[in-house]
């Protein structure tokens, strides 16, 4: 396998929509799928074959927030990790001891894992802090979604040792997977589009212009600090004009001047209180952009004695719940994850944004048949799913749950309830389960010669048939598109 593989399937869980589907063909059919993009997509003699316009989604973020985005097709998510990789040069260390930026490059040649850029992160806000009397903190309003084509494609064509078909076929690319609109572009929650997006932003380390004695940033997150409160409001004057230049905005709402610093807020509320009476070791963990909530340290949750797991479990039924402290108190909850079950539905219901999190929660539940019912009494019981949620209960029937229960039953109602979201639906598809009439399903969308998720999704469903059988429907579906001819010969390899 390739360093590029390599560095797709380290990332792939933290996606938002990890498409089994992408990871497969690129592990199984990587020399094709480098060579259609390269040979085909890439020359300019080849005017049939672009990258195509990618799927609109949403993914969830607390307080109801949606985060708008797309999910890549496996040519365009193969080439973003390719390019990015080849050219990680680029994506440098922080500019100085007193211009700190953290995460979303590599070093000794793999990517440095979230998690430990932040906790240096904070870390490195809590010495600043000590160390200075005040401190302006502030982010970028809607930051990916609002970067310009054509400002990036030029920071990354003055990059060191980027060579013009790359910065070409980086701009093609870009243009295409949004149909020729030029902002708006940047995909979410992709480890190649977060190098991008935090090194785009040195512009501002790098100003020679600002005065602050220290600046800190993870992604688009800001905090100044200096002895003098002027020295931070020109600071803050002069980096919003100097954002303002590339069409970006801070956002008023998340600007704060003094404000408390360091892993617990002063003012805690009560259900802050209990947790760190449960739990001594409780880090409260601040929504970065395109980290939301960075996890708890594995040797707690794994320390919790009986009676601090029933003490957190009680919280779980408290109705003023947050969406913050329930995500704490899953992480603290995840050698004890039997006990979960019962407040499942809450959960469910409540925090559609911690579906994602509840999905590694089961990942340990050995009562995996009562899991199932729990599930399934869910999704006929509520009446709005959003499509991050049913995409994440497709992956944990497929994950932790096949062959348990009414696995079947809650997999073909997820089926049912996504007929408005394509990328949800085309995750039940991509299961390789054959039964409850799946197949039969998948034949539908693999016979009408369609080129898109749900055909594409279908024809990695069958990698579980027999070989005659499955080269047979294939052989049909591979007529439709490239794509599908691509999709088509990796699913004949298993």
């Amino acid at each position: 396998m390739s360093a590029t593989f390599d560095f797709l399937k380290a990332d792939f869980a933290a996606t938002l929509f990890p498409m089994k589907t992408n990871l497969l063909v690129a592990e199984m059919h990587e020399k094709e799928l480098s060579d259609y993009i390269y040979q085909k997509i890439l020359d300019d003699k080849q005017g049939a074959d672009n990258f195509l316009p990618q799927q609109r989604v949403y993914a969830t973020k607390p307080l109801g927030h949606l985060r708008r985005t797309v999910k890549l097709d496996p040519v365009a998510e193969y080439f973003l990790y390719d390019v990015t990789y080849r050219n990680r040069a680029i994506f440098r260390p922080e500019v100085s001891n007193t211009r700190r930026s953290f995460g979303y490059r590599f070093t000794g040649g793999t990517h440095v894992p979230v998690h430990t850029a932040y906790s240096a992160y904070k870390q490195c806000l809590k010495d600043s802090n000590a160390q200075f009397k005040n401190n302006l903190q502030f982010d970028i309003a809607s930051y990916f979604n609002s970067l310009y084509h054509h400002d990036i494609s030029h920071w990354f064509a003055a990059g060191p040792g980027v060579s013009e078909i790359d910065n070409n076929a980086l701009g093609k690319c870009f243009r295409e997977i949004n149909a020729g609109r030029s902002v708006d572009f940047l995909p979410h929650g992709i480890y190649p589009c977060k190098m991008i997006g935090n090194e785009f932003l040195k512009l501002v380390d790098l100003s020679a212009q600002l005065k602050s004695s220290v600046l800190v940033r993870f992604m688009d997150d800001f905090t100044l600090f200096d002895d003098d409160p002027d020295v931070l409001r020109q600071d803050f004057l002069r980096i919003q004009q100097l954002l303002g230049q590339f069409g970006l905005n801070v956002n008023p709402s998340k600007t704060f001047y003094n404000k408390s610093i360091g892993d617990v807020e002063e003012k805690l509320t009560a259900l802050h209180e209990s947790l760190i009476e449960i739990v001594e070791e409780i880090h409260e963990v601040q929504g970065a952009s395109g980290v939301d909530f960075v996890g708890i340290e594995n040797e707690v949750a794994t320390n919790l004695t009986d009676d601090q797991a029933s003490a957190l479990l009680a919280l779980l039924k408290d109705e003023s719940l947050e969406e913050a402290d329930a995500d704490l108190i899953l992480g603290f909850l995840r050698s004890h994850s039997d006990s979960i079950l019962e407040h499942l539905p809450t959960l469910l219901r409540k925090f559609p944004n911690l579906t994602k999190h509840i999905y590694s929660i089961c990942s340990t539940v050995s009562e995996k048949a009562d899991l199932a019912a729990v599930l399934l009494q869910h999704l006929k019981k509520e009446a709005f799913f959003l499509e991050y949620q049913l995409f994440w209960l497709a992956a944990l029937i497929e994950d932790h749950l096949i062959g348990h229960g009414c696995y079947g039953d809650v997999l073909m109602r997820i089926f049912e309830l996504t007929q408005d979201f394509k990328i949800a639906r085309a995750k039940v598809l991509e299961v390789p389960e054959q039964g409850f009439g799946f197949k039969e399903i998948r034949g539908e969308f693999l016979k009408t010669g369609q080129s898109d998720w749900l055909s594409w999704a279908s024809a990695m469903g069958t990698r579980s048939l027999k070989a005659a059988e499955r080269n047979y429907v294939l052989d049909y579906f591979s007529k439709g598109s490239p794509l599908n001819y691509l999709i088509a010969g990796c699913a004949k390899k298993f």
